[in-house]
């Protein structure tokens, strides 16, 4: 019998469709994910407008009424860390419409910065082996896909975005994904964390090359946030000399003369000019000096779209593009910290970031200095001393073992309470002048060790600073003018941009003090 189809059938199956339409989710929803443990966990996308949407985990079972625009969201309740790989599935109108497989629950970081984060890590000293034993499948690594080859302000990155790009996912870490896809310094982090805790630990990756704190802030905090108004009046003025024409000469010229300019420098015995430096990706836009750095981009594209995931704190290794401004990066950096802790969510979310290691380069000291000023000030800081770490004249150096290692002994120290981890590097807890010398009395977790002579140190007569002569009493440092009739009223360590030949006071733990100037 034929069997036909009334108005009726037709507008019925039209409202059938409209309740059960597709569900979509942000990427970072997705097979193989961790959860945040200990705290309700955010979960959002859109559907069918009105639609009652369900979400079932380990258990557990939230659901929320989709907006007129489709939109939605929910928290799953707490949950207890888990190595158990679950599903987690998302309803739509009592329809399963999404099922995530392989799903854990542990600690989650968002990690963040420039190239040295985003430093791979098959390029690090080490890291046949590190590769070798990554059979970890409870360290996962969230791979947002590369950044589009932007060319204009008018293009992606425009406006905030709501999904990462194509091509991001989760990644269970395995040598093979390790080697080809795993930044260094994040996956040594996110390792011991995962080892100590014997959790899951998934990291959030959002780092790129050669940026600005302020790519990576909302455009209203850029024109409007006090903090950054230096950097909106540097922009807004290398925009207005900006040559769009002269720069893809530039570019185009210094690419034809790469070879030999590599051949010079070999002959001459010279670091040759590295080849990221006439990448393709590098290429002058028409309408920006900063390329993908230009303000507020990288937050529209990487974390916009991620900013309501659930985690524990920001994994941060940043500054080297921001070091001009010197002394003042402190003002930059605080207020960073601030806007980011604003954006996911936690007025005092654990922020672990890195000191800028020995360089020789313009400012690092300042920019150093200004680091340890803004992580006393601000509450749930803390630097992962690196001062002893470093390349003189290769401004991505390969020591990165230590940055992981001692960025995640902080996190277990200061953010998991795990008794007994040591992680603070010494630090000036007073000074004491007496004519021409002073007592520097340190902060430690141990007792401080000398390497040969201690050196590095100098004192400030008569508003110059000069070489001085120090000796290890205990745990503190008793500093000495050669002059012994000036009288010193300033005393500082490790205060030069490459300092690495100079570092000379430890913890017996192995940390090297941090740099200060009193």
């Amino acid at each position: 019998m034929k069997k036909t189809f009334s108005f009726a059938t037709v507008s019925f199956f039209a409202f059938a469709v409209s309740l059960c339409a597709d569900v979509k989710m942000p990427r970072i929803f997705s097979n193989g994910m961790v959860l945040q443990r200990g705290e309700p966990v955010n979960v959002w996308g859109t559907s069918a407008p009105n639609a009652k949407i369900e979400v079932s985990f380990a258990g557990a079972k939230t659901s929320a009424t989709a907006g007129a625009d489709g939109g939605w969201s929910m928290k799953l309740p707490p949950m207890e860390a888990s190595q158990e790989c679950r599903n987690m599935v998302v309803s739509e109108n009592g329809v399963p419409k999404k099922n995530f497989s392989d799903v854990l629950v542990g600690e989650v970081w968002i990690v963040g910065g420039q190239s040295n984060m985003a430093f791979s890590l098959k390029g690090m000293a080490g890291a046949k082996e590190i590769i070798a034993n990554a059979n970890n499948a409870f360290v996962r690594y969230f791979n947002q896909g590369g950044t589009p080859q932007m060319r204009s302000m008018d293009g992606i990155g425009k406006n905030p975005e709501s999904d990462t790009v194509k091509g991001s996912g989760w990644l269970v870490c395995s040598p093979k994904n390790a080697e080809y896809s795993f930044a260094a310094v994040p996956y040594i982090f996110a390792r011991d964390i995962a080892k100590k805790l014997n959790i899951p630990v998934g990291i959030v990756y959002t780092a790129i090359p050669g940026t600005r704190m302020v790519s990576w802030i909302p455009r209203g905090d850029f024109e409007n946030n006090p903090d950054f108004a230096g950097e909106k009046a540097a922009f807004e003025a290398r925009l207005k000399k900006y040559d769009a024409k002269a720069a893809v000469a530039k570019f185009e010229d210094d690419v034809r003369t790469y070879p030999a300019r590599v051949e010079k420098a070999k002959k001459e015995g010279k670091r040759p000019p590295e080849a990221w430096t006439v990448s393709e990706n590098l290429r002058p836009w028409s309408d920006s000096p900063d390329k993908w750095a230009t303000p507020c981009m990288l937050y529209n594209i990487r974390i916009s779209p991620i900013k309501n995931f659930t985690a524990r704190g920001i994994f941060w290794y940043q500054g080297e593009s921001d070091s001009a401004a010197g002394a003042k990066f402190g003002e930059l950096f605080g207020g960073f910290v601030k806007v980011w802790r604003r954006e996911f969510g936690k007025p005092d979310m654990p922020f672990v970031f890195v000191q800028l290691p020995s360089f020789n380069g313009k400012n690092w000291s300042e920019v150093r200095l200004a680091q340890q000023a803004v992580a006393d000030k601000l509450s749930n800081m803390f630097m992962a001393a690196t001062i002893d770490t470093g390349d003189a004249d290769d401004v991505h150096p390969k020591d990165k073992l230590a940055v992981g290692e001692r960025s995640a002994a902080l996190a277990l120290a200061k953010v998991y309470r795990v008794s007994g981890a040591r992680s603070a590097a010494p630090s000036v807890k007073g000074v004491r002048f007496d004519g021409n010398s002073a007592t520097v009395d340190f902060k430690t977790e141990g007792r401080l060790v000398a390497r040969g002579n201690l050196r590095g140190f100098e004192v400030r007569s008569g508003g110059k600073w000069l070489p001085a002569e120090a000796k290890l009493r205990g745990n503190s440092v008793v500093v000495s003018a050669a002059d012994k009739f000036a009288k010193i009223d300033g005393v500082r360590y490790l205060c030069k941009d490459w300092a690495k030949p100079d570092v000379s006071l430890f913890d017996d733990a192995g940390l090297p003090a941090y740099p200060f100037s009193k």
